[in-house]
């Protein structure tokens, strides 16, 4: 398991160089990719038994432990994102066969794949795609690094410029752009702004923007943004919808031992509600992790939307990964998707 761990985490290594810039070397990208593989490998080290009978228990209990928050907060790689790809459609019963799948392995394992594989037949052929909302569009965008509090303010104006041309050349009823664009959402840029979510308003659409926004009661430097939520806000008709996002990056945004990065909320509110849909929110880091989403599916969201800012992992299997993941639960729990990503 600790192979596994470490394979499911090697883009870790590329990845950490473009995040972290100078202090991102290799060495780190290593440490990181090693250590999250250790712990998450660790209740399988601890409950590992030899007996059948307990390794029936001992196996479903280890996903459910890499699973759920503490050590969910890094529980990539899950055996449960199978469910999706095995049994679509099956919501929370195609979770447990998964588990009983394994429980029962151990004790007739030419019966149990024979089950497996009549089971997932028969959610196969009876699975159809659900279909987008009318009117609901995604952009995908190329803006590198800018809205990661860059000072090159020339290069946020242009970021800025670009997105609300988009936005009014667009006739969508609602356009998803990606994850943290805009470095920090406040009066100073809903000013910036106005003219454009005004027309937006008028034509009864509304645009979701990914944005950091500070916390309340911050006084500090609107601009400084060693301390600040990452949302998806609404603006145009619909100005109330606002998801913040429940588990940042570990190390890189959310920091355990430090005052600044964005803060962990493992029960925030997983879903917004904007133009008859509630929707489930997953952003970026929180995609290839099993607590967001499951925690999501207990408000019956009715479509899944997903954004991400990539500018970081170009060139590494990461949006890959976030992509079937993302894949995976909304075919396990038929949502249609609708996912904007920046690189």
């Amino acid at each position: 398991m600790f192979c596994y761990y470490v394979a499911a985490s090697w883009p870790l290594i590329h990845g950490a160089r473009a995040f972290f810039g100078l202090q991102g070397t290799p060495l780190i990208g290593l440490l990181l990719c090693l250590a999250a593989a250790a712990l998450l490998a660790l209740p399988w080290g601890l409950l590992f038994t030899r007996g059948r009978g307990r390794a029936a228990f001992s196996v479903p209990l280890c996903i459910l432990l890499t699973a759920m928050p503490p050590l969910g907060v890094i529980g990539w790689a899950s055996p449960l994102l199978s469910a999706g790809v095995l049994f679509p459609g099956s919501k929370w019963f195609g979770l447990a066969l998964i588990l009983a799948f394994l429980s029962f392995f151990r004790f007739k394992p030419a019966r149990s794949l024979v089950c497996l594989t009549l089971c997932a037949l028969v959610f196969q052929f009876q699975y159809a795609q659900p279909q987008l909302p009318a009117g609901w569009e995604a952009v995908n965008t190329n803006y590198g690094g800018s809205g990661q509090g860059d000072t090159d303010f020339t290069t946020e104006y242009n970021t800025h410029q670009s997105m609300q041309t988009t936005i009014i050349e667009s006739r969508a009823a609602v356009l998803l752009f990606p994850e943290h664009l805009v470095t920090n959402w406040n009066e100073s840029t809903e000013a910036f702004w106005g003219d454009t979510l005004t027309s937006v308003a008028a034509q009864h659409r509304t645009v979701l923007i990914g944005a950091g926004i500070n916390q309340p009661g911050d006084s500090r430097n609107p601009f400084d943004q060693n301390r600040y939520f990452n949302v998806l806000l609404a603006r145009g008709e619909n100005n109330t919808a606002l998801y913040q996002e429940r588990i940042p990056i570990p190390i890189a945004m959310w920091k355990p031992l430090g005052d600044d990065g964005v803060p962990l909320n493992l029960f925030a509110r997983g879903t917004i509600h904007v133009h008859n849909q509630n929707a489930a929110v997953l952003i970026c880091y929180e995609q290839i992790l099993v607590w967001p989403f499951l925690s999501s599916a207990l408000e019956d969201p009715t479509i899944l939307l997903t954004t991400a800012n990539d500018y970081w992992a170009k060139g590494t299997r990461i949006p890959a990964i976030q992509q079937s993941s993302t894949a995976s639960w909304a075919r396990l729990f038929h949502l249609p998707v609708l996912s904007a990503t920046n690189f």
